[in-house]
């Protein structure tokens, strides 16, 4: 892999988004909402913060709901940008009309996810970052930002990006497929809000549902980081939980590569990869 090549589409991406001032100031605006909004919606089901508290730890096994949101929120948002940025990107170019153009550039396919992928997490963790500094400071949990377990989470979150990595690769592989990514994104979004725990612990969903969710790296992230910070119980235990994610940060990759290469392939020969 050429590093000019992964830096020059990272380089190309940053341009482009730096040149929507508004973008950004929402970039950072939205997460807050997203923490905030079941927040509220908490506080007023419970009656006051020590009655919703007190509600919350017979569930999650902590009384600290509002940091229990706020880890889940920001690790959601990092994650679905990263798993559907390289597609959306790949829709991008498409809906432009300049995709074919990329694709004959003498660029390989992991160089641009690399490059399309350090633009997402460089932006979705700066974004996301100042979004949970500020909500932290605002309900008094900026303690926990500034510890050493922040960075075991954070280390956490970071090998499962990985397999997000891969599920970027099969989404792109979608978009080429399907061409209207849009409804399948909003119902897979919604869908993991649901199923991955973000706004409560999976130990409350039956228990179907909680093998689905445990299918998603994103639920090993959430829960995981939200152990480590808040000292509450892991998906299964530590080790089990770092082997499952470890496999999916093989397996992924390799399978959104082949899913991509294949329908690629099948498009150029068809001479449909740009058609829109």
């Amino acid at each position: 892999m050429d590093p000019r090549a992964i830096f020059a589409v990272f380089k190309a991406r940053i341009k482009i988004y730096a040149r929507y001032p508004g973008f950004i100031v929402m970039s950072i605006v939205y997460p807050i909402f997203t923490t905030l909004l079941p927040v509220f919606l908490v506080i007023s089901v419970g009656g006051s913060l020590e009655a919703a508290g007190k509600a919350f730890m017979m569930y999650s096994g902590t009384g600290d709901f509002i940091f229990f949101i706020i880890v889940g929120s920001t690790v959601w948002s990092i994650s679905v940008g990263i798993i559907w940025d390289f597609g959306m990107w790949l829709y991008e170019e498409m809906e432009a009309g300049t995709l074919e153009q990329i694709f004959l550039t003498p660029i390989s396919v992991w160089e641009m996810l690399i490059g399309s992928l350090m633009y997402t997490v460089v932006i979705s963790l700066t974004t996301s970052m100042m979004s949970l500094v500020i909500v932290s400071m605002m309900f008094g949990y900026i303690h926990h930002i500034l510890s050493i377990d922040f960075i075991v989470a954070l280390l956490i979150i970071v090998l499962g990006f990985i397999p997000l990595m891969g599920m970027s690769l099969f989404f792109g592989a979608l978009v080429l497929r399907i061409k209207e990514p849009w409804s399948f994104f909003n119902f897979l979004t919604a869908f993991l809000v649901f199923i991955a725990g973000v706004f409560y612990p999976i130990s409350i969903l039956p228990p179907i549902a909680r093998m689905i969710a445990v299918l998603f790296p994103v639920t090993l992230q959430i829960a995981d980081a939200r152990a480590v910070l808040l000292n509450i119980e892991y998906v299964f235990d530590p080790a089990i939980d770092l082997i499952i994610l470890t496999t999916y940060a093989l397996f992924w990759p390799l399978f959104g590569f082949w899913m991509f290469t294949r329908i690629r392939e099948e498009m150029h020969r068809r001479g449909t990869i740009g058609a829109y």
